[in-house]
Order: structure tokens, then sequence, then C-alpha cells
């Protein structure tokens, strides 16, 4: 038992199993959505780094479940006061030893998603492409300064979880302020980042030759990471437990379970995008017409792909105009415009070329 003079309220509570059943769930359901991703990418054969990366995003969950998992059998989810110093230095220990896995798969989830958006952005415009890649780049550099802080913010390390060093003087300790508030301030650029990553495809989507409902439902579809923003502020409100060091294996459970779930939420939303021609598969083979509404599965796998409608829009208002006024629109294609979509995009093809020209039946 700690030397804490009262006993916490509530008594010895031991929350240990329910976020066992929570993180497990969660990892079986990401296990099979990477599955499907890669499913997706076998049937359009268009395996790539995004896919990889959130292979290596989900490697890191499975690990972070594993530890948390090694915490709660010890008993790291109760309160200090029922441990004895034995299992206080044991379960605290393997509390930190939790931080570098959830923070590096929140940066490789959003490389993956970033990867997945430069696949559709290619180069479009320099503003989308370098601030894409900047604020997946910084995400990532801030995630791996953090791990270092965490680790080097006691000397020797040790004293993380053997708090009697620094009681003899033997070690040194900053203060747990400096931890908490650089957590801060990456979750904090996590989020913008979610968010910038989620409505960039509506910056370029709408020059597309697609219908409007297909415009939407593929924003919809690329813009998904907006939910991981949400839990990522929801996470963010508990990261000052990160100061409680009297009492962190209690005061840190709501940290690491919705720590979890933001994972969860990025592995999923990053891989519905990939998991759409499975779906389109299942639906031909069940006779149930594919989710042909937000075009994604053509974008994704034909790049000569123009949506019916918009091929017979284009008819028949070509025809309607007279040769002279033909000539003249197609000379003055989107393509020219600042913002449009440039030749080496997988996007491009989705845009009327600038040396079609015109022979009337």
């Amino acid at each position: 038992m700690a030397p804490e003079q009262v006993a916490p309220e509530g008594g010895d509570v031991d929350r240990g199993p329910q976020m066992l059943i929570i993180t497990w769930v969660t990892v079986a359901l990401s296990v099979v959505v990477v599955a499907l991703r890669f499913l997706g990418r076998h049937l359009r054969r268009r395996t790539g780094l995004d896919d990889w990366l959130m292979l290596v995003t989900l490697v890191h969950y499975i690990l972070f479940v594993v530890v948390m998992t090694k915490v709660i059998s010890i008993g790291g989810i109760r309160h200090l006061y029922y441990l004895d110093q034995g299992e206080r230095d044991r379960a605290v220990k393997w509390h930190w030893m939790c931080h570098p896995f959830v923070v590096i798969g929140f940066a490789t989830g959003k490389l993956s998603v970033g990867v997945l958006l430069w696949r559709v952005v290619g180069s479009t415009t320099f503003w989308r492409k370098w601030s894409l890649c900047f604020a997946v780049m910084v995400a990532f550099v801030l995630s791996i300064v953090l791990i270092a802080l965490t680790f080097a913010q006691c000397s020797p390390p040790r004293a993380l979880w053997e708090q009697s060093l620094v009681a003899q003087g033997k070690a040194t300790c900053w203060s747990p302020s400096v931890i908490a508030n650089s957590a801060i301030f990456l979750s904090t650029w996590n989020i913008l980042t979610d968010l910038f990553l989620a409505f960039l495809p509506a910056t370029f989507l709408y020059n597309l030759d697609l219908t409007v409902k297909k415009k939407i439902g593929l924003c919809l579809l690329l813009g998904l990471g907006a939910m991981a923003a949400v839990f990522a502020a929801i996470k963010t409100k508990y990261l000052s437990s990160l100061t409680a060091r009297s009492d962190i294996t209690w005061e840190t459970y709501n940290l690491y379970l919705w720590s979890g779930m933001e994972l969860f939420v990025i592995i999923v939303c990053g891989s519905v995008p990939p998991i759409k021609p499975v779906c389109d598969y299942i639906f031909r083979l069940t006779g149930i017409s594919a989710a042909k509404d937000t075009g994604y599965g053509r974008f994704d796998s034909d790049p000569n792909f123009q949506s019916s409608a918009s091929r017979s829009r284009r008819a028949a208002e070509t025809a309607s105009k007279k040769p002279e006024e033909v000539a003249v629109e197609l000379t003055l294609s989107p393509a020219v415009r600042s913002d449009a979509v440039s030749t080496h995009s997988t996007t491009h093809s989705l845009h009327p070329r600038r040396d079609e020209t015109y022979s009337p039946r």
C-alpha cells in the first residue's frame, strides 16, 4: 500500500477489464478494416505507400494495446494507493512505455492519409502540394520530439517510475507541466492537421468533370478524417492528467482510453476510401447497385473516367453549338487556370484535355 494518509474516494476500483474489452474489440475491428483496405487495393492493383503506412499504424496500435494489457495485469489502472512499491514502479514504468506506440501511431496515420491525398492531388498547385507535405511532416517531427522529451524529462530516465530516486536526491526531473504542455501543443497541431486533410479535397474536387452529387460524395469520402479531430479534441481535455504523478495510474485512464479511440478512428476513417472497391464488388455479386453516387470506385481505378452524366451533358451542349463556338470553347480549356489540376495528377484525366479536337458527326 502506498504511503498516502487518506484512501481515495470510491475504494479499490479496477477499471482494467473495461479497458481490455474496449481496446481489444477495436484492435480486432482495425485488423479487419486494414485487411479490407489491402483487398480493395489488390482489386485495383494499386497498393501504395499510404497502405503500408496504415499497416504500420495498425502495428503501433496493437503494440499500444499489448503494453496496456501488461499495465492492466499489474493493476496499473487502479489507484496507486492500493499497490505496493514494486507494483507501483512496474505499473508506472509500463504506463510510460505506452506513449511511443500511440504517439507514433498518430503520426504514421496522418502520413498515410497525406500520401493518399497526394495520390489524388498530384501536382495540382504549389500551395496544395506543399501545405499537405508541411502539415503531415511537422506532425511527424513533433511526435518524435515529444517522445524524446518524455524520456529525457528525468535523469536518469528510470526516475520516471522510480520516484524514490528523486526523493533521495539521486535523480532530477523537469516540472510535469513541460510534458503536459508539449503534449497539448502536439495534440492541437494534430487536430488542425486532421481538419486540413479533411477539407483539402473540397478545394480541387469542384473543378472535376463530375456531377454535384459525386463531388459531394468524394468530399465526404476523402474528408472522414475530420472525425479523428473530434476524438483528438476529447483526448486533449485529459492531457493535463500527465501532471498527476501522485496517482498517475488512475488519473490517466481517460487519456489512454481516448488516445486508443483516436487511433482507431484514424485507421478506420483513413481506410474507408480504399475499401470502397470491395463494397462495390460485393454489391455487384449480390446484384445490388454499387455505391456509384460518390464516383470514387471509377475515380480510383480508371484513369480515363468521366461521369456518364457529364459526358451526356457535354455531348448535348456541343451538338447545340455552332462549330466556331465549339472551337473557341475547346481552346479555353479549364486546365489553363492557375488552380487547375496538373497533367501529372491522378485527377487530370477528369478534366477536358487542352489538345482535344472537335470532330462533328
